[in-house]
């Protein structure tokens, strides 16, 4: 489907809360499988895993642990699920990538740690492309790479530097359907813009934290109307831009309790107590979201390290053909006078 003209946005209200501490503990990714199962990444102290819930915030059991062997991770970083619901999950400490079935079975794993064509040092973002290629941030190496999904080297550009093409600590990654990859530039506070080939397009972004402005963003994706959503880390927020780049929007937080939270705290009276006590504005904030992600359903899920939690949005917004708005004016502050 071709991405629409313009769109008319009516809103893009908080939908839903998923997970809660010691379950989806220190949320990092999520990816979407069938049937509205949902698999959220957790790496911290409290649990380094695949969590499997679902919309109704079940706890439907776990992937993988914490450890160096096989089917364990040290620092996972990004997950992502292949056609099959195969899942992919990227590991910094340990440069490799692990893959399970979606029965939960551990089907292998590739990478080499090093800094030669096709190793990795630090890998963190990881996207497919149309074709199921995947497209690796390799973050030491202020690089990205291609590969198949079985880890064959197939390409990649980058080097360490500012300017165009290069950057400093690569970190979040996605393919759009177009075939063009955005990668979130940790250091430069920056998300540039790549035909498949590496062939620089366009950057959003600059260093602070004013609309438009990073703190060191981590992920980035991109939905089917062309809008991208970075995750900007170090400023506690997601924001919003359109297809041209342009700011639309940020998101600082807006979660009520999960189901499986609301069970929780309607079980215990010390729990209940404090919250009754606590100012709840704070609560509702993100932190530290990592990564980003989008479903065909308009969806926007942000995982929220800091919380142990998901916070879901509902995009509303109508495509608009050319004929049915206005060209833009020539000059722009018409627009506001």
């Amino acid at each position: 489907m071709a991405r629409p003209f313009a769109l008319l946005r009516s809103g893009f209200p908080y939908h839903m809360t998923l997970g809660m501490r010691r379950v989806t503990s220190n949320a990092v990714d999520v990816a979407l499988g069938a049937g509205g199962v949902v698999y959220v990444l957790c790496r911290g102290g409290l649990g380094t895993e695949i969590r499997v819930i679902n919309f109704d915030d079940e706890n439907l059991g776990t992937i993988g642990g914490a450890g160096t062997g096989e089917g364990q991770f040290t620092w996972p970083t990004c997950l992502i699920r292949d056609a099959e619901e195969n899942l992919y999950v990227s590991d910094e400490a340990l440069h490799r990538i692990s893959v399970f079935s979606r029965e939960r079975e551990f089907l292998g794993s590739w990478g080499e740690h090093g800094g030669g064509e096709g190793q990795l040092n630090r890998p963190s973002g990881i996207a497919f492309d149309a074709d199921e290629n995947m497209y690796v941030s390799d973050t030491l190496n202020h690089r990205v790479q291609k590969f198949t999904k079985d880890g064959e080297f197939l390409g990649g550009w980058g080097g360490h530097g500012g300017s165009e093409g290069k950057f400093d600590l690569p970190w979040g990654v996605t393919v759009d359907e177009l075939g063009d990859v955005y990668v979130a530039d940790w250091r430069n506070d920056r998300v540039q813009k790549f035909t498949a080939d590496g062939e620089f397009l366009s950057s959003i972004g600059e260093t602070g934290c004013g609309d438009g402005q990073f703190n060191r963003p981590s992920g980035v994706c991109v939905d089917a109307d062309g809008d991208v959503y970075v995750a900007d880390w170090g400023n506690d927020r997601v924001q919003l831009f359109n297809q041209h780049g342009q700011y639309v929007e940020k998101f600082i937080g807006d979660a009520n309790l999960s189901k499986s939270g609301l069970q929780y705290v309607l079980s215990n009276q010390i729990t209940l107590r404090l919250r009754d006590m606590s100012r709840l504005e704070a609560g509702r904030r993100l932190r530290g979201p990592i990564s980003v992600r989008v479903d065909d359903e308009g969806r926007l899920y942000i995982p929220d390290y800091g919380s142990h939690r998901v916070q879901v949005y509902k995009k509303e917004a109508y495509p608009l053909t050319e004929s049915q708005i206005a060209p833009l004016p020539r000059n722009p502050m018409l627009l506001t006078t």
